[in-house]
């Protein structure tokens, strides 16, 4: 798991661990986050419910989401609590925890790189591309889009690193692609309109790069295919002003809305 700049969690933080210890009345939890830092559920936190035994929720070697109830340095002791996480939360730090184990490997390839120690990596990039973006992986992610190797540059991240990161990621990562959709409605009463309008659409749809689908006179689904999402929604609010421009310079009326 990747390492955290702080040394211990916060209360109410929702953290991953692995039970080490189950007695009849408590649990024992390793905290992977945290250098191995060991918490503890009492039976109490375990269920909304009355708990026969403790037995039945929670198991060796397990992997548990667990809220932080309380934090004492000086004793070193943390209380966790496994019944204020719902579901959807659990699941989401699972999925976070695999994106993580991931971003560690890419900061570690970083590193090596790079010719430094995977600590010296952290300190110059990792703990800046969370602060950025909420999670060292997400860095990685925007890396290879314009405006993200921008906000790395932005942000103080020298050039010889954002280069890097995104060599990294372009080796390790696959950006999906996104389809970017609206609706434009388009009409020309002249006599040859409806040939004007397919003129109009075949210009955009060639220059562009669009799919058109025709819905209902004199609406048409036009949809964009992209990696950038916000690139691509400007890219088609742009063909889309050039559509309605056109339409209007042979005599006809246009108006669009993006999805």
């Amino acid at each position: 798991m990747a390492i955290k700049e702080q040394q211990w969690p916060e209360r109410r933080e929702l953290v991953l661990g692995t039970v080490t210890r189950v007695n009849p009345f408590s649990a024992f939890i390793s905290l992977d986050e945290y250098n191995k830092k060991e918490g503890m559920i009492h039976i109490s936190e375990v269920a909304g419910k009355w708990v026969r035994d403790i037995r039945e929720f929670v198991k060796v070697g397990q992997k548990v989401v667990v809220m932080v109830m309380f934090v004492d340095k000086e004793k070193q002791h943390i209380s966790l609590s496994l019944k204020r996480v719902n579901r959807h939360d659990s699941e989401e730090k699972m999925r976070e925890y695999k994106r993580e184990q991931k971003a560690e490997k890419m900061l570690a390839n970083l590193a090596k790189l790079n010719n430094v120690p995977v600590e010296d990596a952290y300190k110059e990039v990792g703990f800046k591309l969370k602060e950025i973006f909420g999670e060292i992986f997400k860095g990685f992610q925007m890396s290879l889009t314009p405006q993200g190797y921008e906000i790395l540059i932005k942000k103080g991240i020298s050039e010889k690193w954002a280069n890097a990161i995104k060599s990294i990621a372009e080796k390790q990562l696959e950006i999906k692609e996104k389809s970017i959709k609206g609706i434009i409605e388009l009409k020309c009463l002249k006599p040859n309109g409806i040939s004007l309008i397919k003129q109009v659409l075949k210009n955009a749809k060639e220059k562009n790069n669009l799919e058109i689908n025709y819905i209902s006179a004199p609406k048409y689904l036009i949809s964009l295919r992209t990696k950038d999402a916000k690139l691509g929604e400007r890219k088609l609010r742009e063909a889309f002003d050039t559509i309605v421009k056109d339409i209007r310079d042979v005599g006809g009326e246009g108006s669009f809305e993006v999805k």
